[in-house]
C-alpha cells in the first residue's frame, strides 16, 4: 500500500525560551504527513529518561505530584507505573524541570468564554503542532500512517493510556465515536466536513487493539494538518465506558428514566450534555486537569484538578502537570479583567485584556502585580474584518450588501490611517483580508486593493452601485427608496479596540452618505443573529494569515465567517441547505474541493493561490489593518512559559496549548 510510516520525534534540539519567528518556519507549518511528522520536535519524544537519538531505555521512572503519591501509598490510587501509558509522550521543559505545586489563576469573561479554557486544559488530539509551529507530531496517538493517495491514515494508539477516571482508554473508544456518535444522524445531523471527502464521510475501521483506519473514498490531503490543527481531539473526546449509558443502543431500556431525571428533552440533549467536560465535571477526558467543579454556566469559578492518569512527563520522568490547579473565574467584562491582572490574580493570561491600549496600563502595573510580558506572534492577518452580511435575511439588504461596488465605496470611505494612530497606537498598516508578506500566499494586489482613504473615491463608487437618491438628512436610499442603514455588531467581550474602530466606521460611512450605527452585544447573542443571518455587519480577526489553507474563511464562504452564512451553509451541506452562492464563490469551493483531495503540497499551494486570485475578484469583506504582535501576562514566579509563542484565534495554533502548559510550574514561597 506504499504507506510512510511516522513516529513520534526524539527530543534534539535546544531548551531556550525564545523562539524566534523566522519565513520558514511558515512555510513549513502546512506540510502534511511525511514531510513534518519526522522532523525533530524539541519538546516531544518517546524515552521519558532520554533526551536526543538514543536507544531504548528502561520504563519511566516513577515520579509524581506528592498528593498523588499519599493517594498512592493510602491504596486510593495505582501506582504510577500503572496509570502511565508504556510509551509516554516525553515533554521538554522550556526553562528547566518544574516543581509539583500551585494553582493557575486565570478568567473567563461572561458565558461565552469556553475557548481560553479549551486552549488551556484540553486541547489534546491524535496529533499537533509542535511549540514552533514548524512541525506536525503524534499525540494521542503514538505514530501515524499515510498511504500515497492520501485516502487511507492509520493511528497506532498508545498501550495501556487510561481516561481520567483510570479505565482504559483505546482504540473502542475510537470506534464508539464514529459508530455511535459521528454516524449517528440524531447526534449528528451535520457533520463536520473535516472528515469528509466529496460529501461522503470517512469510514473508520479498527485493526487491531491499537491501530484504527480512517478511510476516504476520495484523497484527503489536508487531514494530518486538521487532525493537529484542533480537530484530533475529536475522534477521542467519548469514552464508551462512561457515554454507553446514555445511548439506547446500549441502554435502550434505562434511557427513558435518566432522561426523565436530567430534566431534558430526550436522550438526544442527555448525550450531549453529559458529552461535554465544559458543563459536566464526571466525564472522563484525556486532559492534563479536569473539571471538578463550577461547570454549570451560571457558575461564578471553575476548579479543575490534575489528570492522575496524564500520559506526559517530563524529560526525568516526572509525571505531567506539574500544576495542582487551574481556577477560572469568571468576570463580567474586560474591564474587570483588566483589573484583576493589576492587581496580580492572574498567573497566565493571554485573552480578552493584552490590547495595544491596556499594554500601557498593563506596563505601569507590572511591578506592583509582580508579572511580566511575553510575545504574540500571530497568525491572524487583519486586527479586525468588517463583514457585510451577503445572504441577509432581508432581501432588501441582501441586494445592497452584494453589491461589490457598494463594499469598495465603503471601503475607500474609511481612513486607515486614523485608525491605526489612534486605536492601534500607530502599530500596523492598512490591510485587507490577505495572508501577511511573510506568507507563501502573500498577494499584493488581495492586501492592499481599496485601502486609500479617499472620500471622493468613495462617492464614485457607491454612486456606480446605483444609490444615488439621498434623504433630506443627506443620507443614501436603497431600492426599496428607503435609508440604507448598516448596525455592526460588535461583542463587548473583545474589548474597546473594536468598539473604537466601529464608532470611527460609523463616521467615515455617515460622510459618504452611508447611514451606520454601533451595536454593541454579547458574544453569545451575535453568535446567535450570524447563524440565523439576520445580522447586518459583523466584525472578526483576520484568521488564515499564515494558515490560509485550513482556515480560508476570509478567502472564499467557508467556515465560520460573518459575511455568508447560508452559502457556508449550502457548502457545508453539499447543496442540500442554505442558500446557492454566486458563481465565482461557487469555482473557488470547486478548488478548495481539489486542493483538500490533493496529496502533494507543492500542487495544493497552486489551488490555494488560484482561491486567492479569484478572492481579489470576489471582495468579499472589508479590512482594516495588518496586527501587530501582541503579548500576553505571566507573574514571575510562573516558568516554561515561552518568551514568544505563535497565537491564532482559531484552532489552527490555539495558544498557549501546543507550548506544553502541563509543564508550566510555580515557584512556592
Amino acid at each position: 500500500m506504499g504507506h510512510r510510516d511516522h513516529a513520534t520525534p526524539h527530543d534534539t534540539s535546544r531548551s531556550t525560551r525564545a523562539f524566534p519567528l523566522t519565513r520558514r518556519r511558515f512555510l513549513t507549518a502546512g506540510v502534511t504527513g511525511a514531510a513534518l511528522a519526522t522532523s525533530g520536535c524539541s519538546f516531544f519524544a518517546t524515552d521519558p529518561d532520554k533526551e536526543g537519538d538514543a536507544g531504548p531505555t528502561s520504563a519511566p521512572r516513577t515520579k509524581e505530584a506528592p498528593a498523588l503519591a499519599a493517594q498512592v501509598k493510602a491504596g486510593d490510587l495505582p501506582a504510577l507505573a500503572d496509570r502511565l501509558p508504556a510509551k509516554p509522550v516525553v515533554v521538554k521543559p522550556v526553562e528547566r524541570v518544574g516543581r509539583y505545586g500551585g494553582t493557575w489563576r486565570t478568567a473567563l469573561v461572561g458565558s461565552a468564554d469556553e475557548p481560553w479554557m479549551q486552549r488551556t486544559i484540553d486541547w489534546e488530539g491524535l496529533l499537533r503542532h509542535n511549540p514552533t509551529f514548524d512541525a506536525i507530531v503524534p499525540n494521542v496517538a503514538e505514530a501515524y500512517e499515510v498511504n500515497d493517495d492520501a485516502t487511507e491514515y492509520v493511528f497506532t494508539l498508545r498501550e495501556g493510556m487510561k481516561w481520567s477516571d483510570g479505565e482504559p482508554f483505546g482504540v473502542n473508544d475510537v470506534m464508539f465515536w464514529y459508530s455511535d456518535y459521528f454516524t449517528n444522524a440524531d447526534l449528528t445531523p451535520v457533520q463536520d466536513a473535516n472528515f469528509l471527502t466529496r460529501g461522503r464521510p470517512v469510514v473508520v475501521a479498527k485493526l487491531d487493539e491499537r491501530r484504527v483506519a480512517f478511510r476516504f473514498e476520495h484523497p484527503h490531503g489536508l487531514f494530518a494538518e486538521l487532525m493537529a490543527a484542533g480537530r484530533g481531539d475529536e475522534p477521542v473526546s467519548k469514552p464508551l465506558h462512561y457515554l454507553r449509558k446514555f445511548h439506547p443502543k446500549y441502554n435502550a431500556d434505562g434511557l427513558d428514566a435518566l432522561v426523565e431525571a436530567e430534566g431534558v428533552e430526550d436522550w438526544v440533549q442527555l448525550f450531549l450534555n453529559k458529552a461535554d467536560y465544559a458543563t459536566n465535571p464526571d466525564l472522563p477526558t484525556l486532559h492534563s486537569w479536569e473539571v471538578k467543579s463550577g461547570a454549570e454556566g451560571s457558575a461564578s469559578r471553575i476548579v479543575c484538578e490534575r489528570n492522575p492518569y496524564y500520559w506526559k512527563v517530563d524529560t526525568e520522568g516526572n509525571q505531567l502537570p506539574y500544576i495542582d490547579q487551574v481556577v477560572f473565574n469568571r468576570v463580567n467584562n474586560n474591564e474587570a479583567l483588566l483589573l484583576n491582572a493589576v492587581n496580580g490574580d492572574l498567573d497566565i493570561h493571554g485573552r480578552h485584556i493584552n490590547t495595544l491600549q491596556n499594554k500601557p496600563v498593563l506596563s505601569r502595573g507590572r511591578q506592583d502585580g509582580d508579572y511580566d510580558f511575553y510575545d504574540l506572534i500571530p497568525d491572524t492577518m487583519n486586527v479586525a474584518m468588517f463583514a457585510l452580511n451577503l445572504t441577509h435575511t432581508d432581501p432588501v439588504k441582501r441586494e445592497v450588501f452584494q453589491n461589490k461596488e457598494f463594499r469598495i465605496g465603503l471601503s475607500h470611505a474609511i481612513n486607515r490611517a486614523e485608525i491605526i494612530n489612534v486605536v492601534y497606537r500607530r502599530q500596523g498598516e492598512p490591510w485587507q483580508g490577505a495572508p501577511g508578506k511573510d506568507s507563501e500566499f502573500y498577494d499584493e494586489q488581495l492586501a492592499k486593493q481599496y485601502t486609500q482613504y479617499d472620500v471622493d473615491l468613495a462617492n464614485q463608487h457607491l454612486d456606480r452601485s446605483g444609490y444615488t437618491a439621498r434623504d433630506g438628512s443627506g443620507l443614501r436610499l436603497g431600492p426599496d427608496g428607503k435609508r440604507i442603514d448598516i448596525r455592526i455588531d460588535v461583542t463587548v467581550e473583545e474589548g474597546p479596540e473594536w468598539i473604537d474602530v466601529s464608532e470611527l466606521i460609523v463616521r467615515y460611512w455617515r460622510a459618504v452618505g452611508v447611514s451606520a450605527s454601533s451595536n454593541t452585544i454579547s458574544r453569545s447573542l451575535a453568535e446567535e443573529r450570524k447563524d440565523s443571518s439576520v445580522h447586518d455587519c459583523g466584525i472578526q480577526p483576520g484568521f488564515g494569515g499564515h494558515s490560509a489553507m485550513t482556515d480560508p474563511r476570509w478567502y472564499f464562504p467557508f467556515s465560520g465567517n460573518e459575511h455568508a452564512v447560508r452559502w457556508v451553509q449550502w457548502y457545508t451541506s453539499g447543496g442540500s441547505g442554505g442558500e446557492e452562492p454566486p458563481e465565482i464563490a461557487q469555482r473557488q469551493m470547486e478548488l478548495y474541493n481539489t486542493l483538500k483531495e490533493t496529496p502533494e503540497r507543492g500542487r495544493r499551494v497552486e489551488l490555494m493561490k488560484e482561491i486567492l486570485s479569484l478572492a481579489v475578484d470576489a471582495f468579499w469583506a472589508i479590512g482594516i489593518a495588518y496586527p501587530a504582535k501582541g503579548y500576553g501576562i505571566v507573574k514571575n514566579n510562573v516558568h516554561n512559559v515561552p518568551k514568544e509563542m505563535f497565537s491564532s484565534t482559531g484552532a489552527t495554533f490555539p495558544e498557549p496549548a501546543p507550548t506544553n502548559p502541563c509543564q508550566y510550574f510555580i515557584e512556592q514561597g
